[in-house]
C-alpha cells in the first residue's frame, strides 16, 4: 500500500510540474501580476505598516496557490470523472484513500514549490527585507493555509461537466482574488465590495501573511474562516462523492 501510495504520488506530481498551465498560471502569470503592483503601486511605498513590493508578494502568492488548487486541481478532478478515470480505478488495486490522498499530497508539494519560487524572484529583484522568521511563517501559513481551497478544488470536482467546472473554477478564482482584496486593497473598492471581501476565506488567507509581515499574528477570524470553509467544502465534497457512488 505504501509503495503504491509514493509511487502515485511522485507520479503526479511529474504531471503537475509538467503540465505548461501549472508554469504560465502558477508560476509566469502571478510573478507577472505582482511585479506589475510593485512597480505601479512604488516597490517601497508604504502600505498597512509594511511596503507594497512586500504586501505584493504576499497578495499575489496567495493567487497563486487558490488557483493552483482551485482552477487546476478541482479541474483536473472533474475532467478524471467526466473521462470515467475514476470508473477505472475501481477496477485497480488502487484504493480510493491511496488517489485522492496521493494527489492532496503531490497537490500540496507543488505548492511548496510554487512559495519557494515566488519568494525568491521577488526576494532577488526587489531585494525585499523581510527576517528569516518571517519569511518562513508566512510560508508556512500560505502553505498549511491553502488546504481550504484544495478542499473547494476538491468540491468543483465533483461536477460531472468538466467544461462547466472550468468557468467556475476561473470565475472563483477571478473573483475571490479581486473581491478578496489580493490585487488591491479592500478599503480600494466600493464599500459594498469591500464589505463582502472582508468575510471571503481569500482575504482572510492573505491577511495572516499581511498581519505577519507587519510583525503581528494572524486574526483570530482569520483561522476561524479559513477552517471553516475548509471543512464545510470538504464535508460537502465527500457527500457528493459518496452519494454518487451509492447510486
Amino acid at each position: 500500500m505504501l509503495h503504491m501510495f509514493v509511487a502515485q504520488t511522485k507520479a503526479e506530481s511529474i504531471r503537475i510540474i509538467r503540465s505548461p498551465f501549472f508554469l504560465l498560471f502558477s508560476i509566469a502569470m502571478p510573478l507577472a501580476f505582482y511585479f506589475l503592483f510593485a512597480s505601479m503601486n512604488g516597490v517601497d511605498k508604504s502600505i498597512k505598516s509594511t511596503t507594497w513590493g512586500v504586501f505584493s508578494l504576499m497578495s499575489m502568492t496567495a493567487f497563486s496557490l487558490i488557483g493552483t488548487a482551485v482552477s487546476q486541481f478541482g479541474i483536473r478532478l472533474s475532467f478524471e470523472h467526466q473521462d470515467g478515470w475514476v470508473r477505472l480505478l475501481k477496477l485497480t488495486p488502487l484504493s480510493p484513500a491511496v488517489w485522492i490522498g496521493s494527489k492532496i499530497v503531490s497537490q500540496m508539494a507543488v505548492h511548496l514549490i510554487v512559495i519557494v519560487v515566488i519568494f525568491l524572484s521577488a526576494g532577488l529583484v526587489h531585494d525585499i527585507q523581510l527576517t528569516a522568521g518571517q519569511w518562513i511563517l508566512c510560508g508556512l501559513w500560505l502553505w498549511i493555509g491553502s488546504i481550504s481551497f484544495l478542499a473547494l478544488g476538491a468540491l468543483l470536482g465533483t461536477l460531472k461537466n468538466a467544461n462547466t467546472s472550468v468557468a467556475i473554477g476561473n470565475v472563483l478564482q477571478m473573483g475571490l482574488a479581486i473581491v478578496g482584496g489580493l490585487w488591491m486593497p479592500l478599503s480600494t473598492l466600493p464599500s459594498w465590495m469591500g464589505s463582502v471581501g472582508e468575510w471571503l476565506p481569500s482575504h482572510r488567507y492573505a491577511n495572516g501573511a499581511w498581519n505577519m509581515i507587519a510583525g503581528q499574528n494572524p486574526a483570530s477570524i482569520d483561522f476561524i474562516i479559513l477552517t471553516g470553509c475548509g471543512l464545510l467544502f470538504m464535508l460537502l465534497s465527500i457527500y457528493i462523492y459518496n452519494r454518487r457512488d451509492a447510486v
